[in-house]
């Protein structure tokens, strides 16, 4: 026997399952359906990928061998050898068109992949139909979702309650998904009776009233007969149908364990019976529809493929999955990106705001939307100043959508905004008709294609919501898919998704997505819960260098952006490069109305683009400043304020980073070198010090100062919990960071002064500086890698 020790988790004692998708892909053909997009479970996967979805036996058998499923040279890392993925056409007879079956690659955390194939069907089954110019559709025409389940995890996992919870809403339902559950009737060690409080794995599936199959596995024509069942239901009523297959597990968990130490009277009786496989053979020789010496054939030339694949193994380069309609016309940076300008005529910017609040005659706005949205924004786009974030975010949109891009817009109370923002959806006063504005604008000809936004409420969840509109994105890479999560603390019951699939999916799997994440953050008295979005979490996930030497080709961007200009910038980026990342916005909540975090429409225009790194627009003279404060997001605003009351004010400078990773090495160096009087170098943030951005951003900062100099940090101390949930002791807390933030600055102005009276002095008697000053002894050309690059600017 080769390779006794690798896991495999196979499907002995579940084989029946093949027959099953079988019948399911092969009915689903018989309605029309050209695409399957199908969730595999570990139970079984290397079995159905090579028996039923013509996964190279070979390419298995590398992998069980502890080589890669991708090509020699490939920069992707792989998965486990029970995740993989590698998408299959298959042909029956009497079916006139293949059928596309999309295989999802998965993270190992169960069923985290189901509410990912919804949305990736849905965005299928869409596209397909855009295509074909079909009028009459009706979702779930072209594509059948199958999600294969475990039973514990079935009935134990809050994610399937999640996504059967959503299964049915108007954004989210994908024409009904065949939920298969390979119920062998343990959960690696733990028996049914401590896995569940119901009769059935099933039974979480009932608060839906969807039907559910219960199937003997013994018995392959009986499933085959319940795949039939499940797939005219499905099209029929386009729900989700649950198909609970009775099984059982040969080995253990896998195939290195012993179940015998925690179920040794089921093992019992499983090692004293015969395999379905056999059994079914018998009933067919018994029946004359099958010869003992026809069986044994096909058995010997099984065995036999598998010998030639085994050989094959050892020389065999696996061919890389084929990329997904849409991919083809992107790539990915294979160096450090040159970004493109991403403004617009502001003409154009203007009408397209204009008709961001037009609404039909036929519906009625409430009057506070009217007087505090609706004519403010008017008002400031006649002006092209004053312009704020919810205004940047329409004229963003809309100017996507007239080039043909779509944009879905998903998360808790978006179409108003938490903050009573954006109002991209109007609720007529005497219907409750909703209007969104931007959907009724006209195109200039007929050859225009327009986009269409789609503003998604999403149901009161955010791990099964986020795996969805990652699935949109991994699906269709032009349509600009966005969750906002209500408050940025909120995204952590989906940080299974953001590890498992939104930030590495493409390091493992070659499986970019462009999905956009707007995460409210700022520390404003909202409490320990409702003021961080943890940033620190997001920039650990990032594979940006320490040492800056290399230009790694990033995994994610992570932003925290400080004007309405750069927001809308960073939206038509996200679409306009020629690849794909997913981005990370620290998203504002007091700057939303903050007069002096505003911009103009020129800000906007062509020729302009997104600013990883902002200067202070306030110096005057970059050789008398001593200090340089380096700060990322809002906190700008509170420390501009104090520079500009300050006498010495004009002595500091402010440095925004607005995009943290990858990190801005050259823009920053670029702006800090202009400062080269400057010896005091401050990281300021109102997170604690082992959160935010501090402990990602020190190293690299610190790497590109001048010799000797050194960067202080002043913030909150180390803390545990986000922030104090005391508003007074918040506000002393912040007062007290921005007020150290200036301390000791006059010192540093009378070390400038004393410079000066000795350069004016060695310079009256044409003496050479004997002594150098501290002030000017930190000479930035000692940072020659950074600076080889700062003339690009």
């Amino acid at each position: 026997m080769n390779l006794p020790s690798v896991k495999r988790y196979g499907i002995e004692g579940s084989e029946s399952i093949v027959v099953l998708l079988d019948q399911l892909v092969f009915e689903a053909a018989q309605y029309g359906v050209t695409d399957i997009v199908a969730g595999l479970s570990h139970r079984g996967r290397l079995g159905i990928l090579t028996s039923l979805f013509e996964y190279p036996k070979d390419e298995v058998l590398r992998k069980l061998r502890g080589g890669s499923e991708f090509s020699d040279g490939s920069p992707h890392t792989g998965d486990m050898v029970v995740d993989l993925a590698k998408s299959a056409t298959l042909n029956y007879p009497g079916i006139d068109s293949p059928i596309n079956v999309d295989i999802l690659c998965n993270a190992c955390h169960l069923d985290s992949g189901m509410p990912i194939g919804m949305g990736k069907s849905r965005t299928k089954d869409i596209n397909i139909a855009r295509a074909k110019n079909n009028q009459n559709h009706t979702i779930g025409d072209h594509v059948l979702p199958v999600s294969l389940h475990g039973d514990s995890s079935f009935a134990g996992q809050g994610i399937v309650a999640e996504s059967l919870g959503m299964s049915g809403l108007t954004h989210f339902t994908n024409g009904g998904t065949v939920h298969v559950i390979i119920n062998n009737q343990v959960g690696y060690t733990t028996p049914a009776s401590h896995t569940r409080t119901t009769r059935y794995a099933s039974d979480i599936a009932k608060f839906v009233d969807i039907p559910i199959i219960h199937v003997n596995g013994d018995h392959p024509e009986e499933l085959a007969r319940a795949a039939r069942t499940a797939v005219a239901y499905r099209q029929k009523f386009r729900k989700d149908v649950v198909i609970d297959v009775w099984t059982f597990r040969k080995r253990g968990h896998n195939e290195l364990d012993e179940p015998s130490f925690t179920q040794p009277a089921m093992y019992k009786r499983i090692n004293s019976r015969k395999s379905i496989p056999a059994m079914y053979e018998d009933k067919l020789i018994e029946s004359g529809e099958l010869t003992r010496e026809k069986a044994d054939k096909v058995r010997k030339q099984w065995l036999e493929s598998l010998n030639i694949a085994f050989a094959d193994s050892f020389s065999c380069n696996p061919v890389d999955p084929t990329r997904p309609p849409g991919w083809s016309k992107l790539g990915a940076p294979h160096e450090y990106p040159t970004e493109e300008a991403t403004g617009v005529n502001t003409n154009e910017l203007s009408n397209i705001g204009v008709k961001s609040v037009t609404t039909s005659e036929s519906v009625t706005v409430h009057p506070r939307i009217e007087r505090f949205h609706i004519k403010p924004r008017l008002k400031k786009l006649q002006e092209g100043a004053g312009l704020d974030w919810a205004t940047a975010e329409a004229l963003a949109f809309g100017s996507l959508l007239t080039e043909g891009y779509n944009v879905r817009l998903s998360g808790q109370d978006v179409g108003r905004g938490t903050f009573s923002q954006r109002h991209a959806m109007l609720v007529c006063q005497e219907t409750e008709k909703v209007y969104v504005p931007l959907n009724h604008m006209n195109a200039d000809s007929q050859e225009q294609r327009m986009g269409k936004l789609e503003v998604v409420n999403s149901n009161l969840c955010e791990g099964a919501v986020v795996g969805f509109e990652y699935g949109v994105s991994v699906e269709d890479p032009f349509t600009l898919a966005i969750w906002e999560a209500q408050f940025g603390d909120f995204y952590n019951n989906s940080q299974t998704m953001f590890d498992g699939y939104i930030v590495s999916g493409e390091t493992k799997w070659g499986q970019q997505n462009g999905l956009v994440l707007l995460l409210p953050h700022g520390f404003d008295g909202g409490g320990p819960d409702h003021s961080s979005c943890r940033l620190e979490r997001h920039l650990q996930l990032s594979n940006d260098p320490v040492d800056g030497h290399t230009d790694a080709m990033p995994n994610i961007y992570v932003t925290y952006p400080t004007t309405p200009a750069q927001f809308f910038h960073l939206l038509r980026r996200q679409v306009k490069r020629n690849f794909r990342k997913p981005l990370i916005v620290a998203a504002p909540k007091t700057m939303l109305r903050l007069a002096s975090a505003t911009s103009a429409l020129n800000e906007m225009s062509p020729g302009t683009c997104f600013k990883p790194v902002l200067d202070d627009p306030t110096t005057r003279d970059p050789h008398s400043v001593k200090r340089v404060m380096v700060v990322s997001g809002k906190l700008y605003y509170d420390l501009a304020k104090l520079k500009n009351e300050n006498p010495l004010g004009e002595h500091v400078a402010i440095v925004r980073v607005e995009e943290l990773t990858p990190f801005p090495r050259r823009e920053l160096f670029h702006v800090l070198s202009r400062y080269d009087n400057a010896t005091d170098f401050v990281w300021v943030q109102e997170e604690p010090r082992n959160a935010g951005a501090y402990a990602f951003a020190a190293p690299r900062i610190k790497s590109m100062l001048p010799q000797h100099a050194t960067l202080r940090y002043v913030g909150r101390s180390e803390h545990a919990a986000t922030c104090s949930g005391v508003e007074t002791q918040q506000a002393a807390e912040h007062v007290q960071l921005t007020t150290e933030a200036f301390d000791g600055l006059r010192g540093l102005v009378a070390d400038l002064v004393i410079d000066s009276i000795a350069t004016q002095h060695e310079k009256q008697h044409d003496k050479p500086a004997s002594v150098i000053s501290a002030s000017v002894s930190h000479r930035w050309a000692s940072r020659a890698v950074y600076a080889a690059h700062s003339s690009d600017h």
